[in-house]
C-alpha cells in the first residue's frame, strides 16, 4: 500500500510539472516547425536576487552567426513571446533566446506590478546575457538584444552596466526623461488613470503627474522614506488631496517611481555600438514624434532611426489589443530581421 502510493504521488509530480510547463498566455503562441530547429534549455540564476529565469535557446540546424535575446514589455510574458518575430529571424538562420519573466511559466521568484522594477528586470537580463554569451555553441557569435516597450528599457539599461551587446534593437522604447511617456498615455487615453487621478480634465492630471515626476527625477537618489515624505509635501502644496484619488496616490508604487527615475538619454547619446530604434507612427503608448527628434537631436552615427506609418505600439494595424500584440506586420517584421541580417 506504503508503495503504491508512493508511486501515486511520484506521477501527480510529473503530470503537475508537465501541466505547468505548457503555460502560455492567451496573446502569446509556440512557434511552429520547431522541430526544424535545435531547442536547448538554458536556466539562469540571478546571483543577487536569487531567482532561476528559466528559458530556450533556439538554433538554426546550418551554420548561423548571430543570436538574438528578445525582451518584452510590461505585463506577464514567457518563452513564448513574440513568437512571430522569433519565426521570421529562424527562418533567416538567426538564432534567438527567450525566457520565463521572473514569476512566469517555469522561472521562480513572483511577478508583482507593485514591487518589481525596472532595476530588477535590468538585473535578471544582465545575468541571461552573461550567462548566454557564455555558452559553447554560442562562443564566438554575435550577440544581440532586442527589447519592446519597457524590455527596451531594459536592454538599453545593460549598458549602463558596463555589458556590451554586438548590437541593440530599441522597439518603441521611451527615451525622454522624467517619466514623459506617462503623460502621453494619459494624453492618448490607452493609461486614464481613474482611480490614482480623480479630475474633471486631462490638463489638472498632467499638471500633478508633472509635479510629481519632478520630485521622483531631482530627488532619485533619496531613500525611499525620504523620497515619500518629499512627494507628500508636494502633493499637498498642490492640493492633490484624498479627494483626488481612490485605493492609491499616483506613482505610489516604487515599480513606477523607479521607472519615474530613469535616464538614458546620455546613454543613447554615447552609445558606441550599432543600435535599430524602430516605432510605429501610429503609437499610442509611446509617442513616437517626440521620441525620434530627439534621438535624431543626438547625432550619434550609430544610430539608426526607423518610423512606419499607420503601425501601432505593436507594429500592428489599427489600433492596439493585446490579443494580437505579438502578431506584428510584414513591414514591421521584415525590418527588424533584414537590420540584423546586416550587421
Amino acid at each position: 500500500m506504503r508503495k503504491q502510493k508512493t508511486l501515486i504521488i511520484f506521477f501527480f509530480a510529473i503530470i503537475t510539472n508537465f501541466i505547468k510547463a505548457q503555460e502560455v498566455y492567451t496573446y502569446e503562441k509556440q512557434i511552429s516547425n520547431l522541430q526544424n530547429y535545435i531547442s536547448t534549455e538554458i536556466d539562469t540564476e540571478n546571483l543577487e536576487d536569487k531567482v532561476v529565469l528559466k528559458g530556450t535557446l533556439i538554433e538554426p540546424k546550418s551554420n548561423y552567426t548571430t543570436v538574438v535575446i528578445i525582451v518584452p514589455g510590461s505585463g506577464k510574458d514567457t518563452r513564448n513571446s513574440h513568437y512571430r518575430l522569433t519565426e521570421k529571424l529562424l527562418e533567416n538562420n538567426i538564432a534567438v533566446y527567450r525566457y520565463d519573466e521572473r514569476g512566469c511559466g517555469l522561472s521562480t521568484g513572483k511577478f508583482n506590478t507593485i514591487s518589481y522594477t525596472i532595476n530588477d528586470m535590468i538585473n535578471d537580463l544582465k545575468f541571461v546575457y552573461l550567462n548566454i554569451k557564455n555558452q559553447k555553441t554560442v562562443v564566438g557569435k554575435k550577440i544581440g538584444l532586442l527589447g519592446h516597450s519597457m524590455g527596451g528599457m531594459t536592454t538599453i539599461g545593460i549598458l549602463d552596466k558596463n555589458m556590451t551587446p554586438d548590437f541593440l534593437v530599441q522597439w518603441a522604447t521611451p527615451i525622454q526623461k522624467k517619466g514623459e511617456f506617462i503623460k502621453y498615455q494619459l494624453t492618448t487615453g490607452v493609461n486614464k488613470f481613474e482611480e490614482e487621478l480623480v479630475y474633471n480634465s486631462i490638463e489638472e492630471k498632467i499638471f500633478v503627474i508633472d509635479k510629481i515626476n519632478t520630485v521622483i527625477f531631482e530627488n532619485k537618489n533619496d531613500e525611499n522614506l525620504v523620497l515619500c515624505k518629499k512627494i507628500d509635501k508636494v502633493s499637498k502644496d498642490i492640493g492633490y488631496k484624498k479627494k483626488n484619488y481612490q485605493r492609491f496616490t499616483y506613482a505610489n508604487f516604487s515599480s513606477t517611481k523607479e521607472l519615474i527615475k530613469k535616464d538614458f538619454e546620455n546613454t543613447y547619446k554615447n552609445c558606441k555600438i550599432k543600435l535599430l530604434y524602430i516605432i510605429g507612427e501610429n503609437d499610442k503608448f509611446v509617442d513616437a514624434k517626440k521620441e525620434t527628434e530627439l534621438l535624431e537631436s543626438f547625432n550619434n552615427p550609430n544610430i539608426e532611426i526607423k518610423k512606419i506609418g499607420n503601425l501601432n505600439h505593436y507594429l500592428k494595424n489599427g489600433i492596439e489589443n493585446i490579443k494580437e500584440k505579438y502578431e506584428i506586420e510584414d513591414n514591421g517584421v521584415n525590418e527588424i530581421t533584414n537590420w540584423i541580417k546586416n550587421q
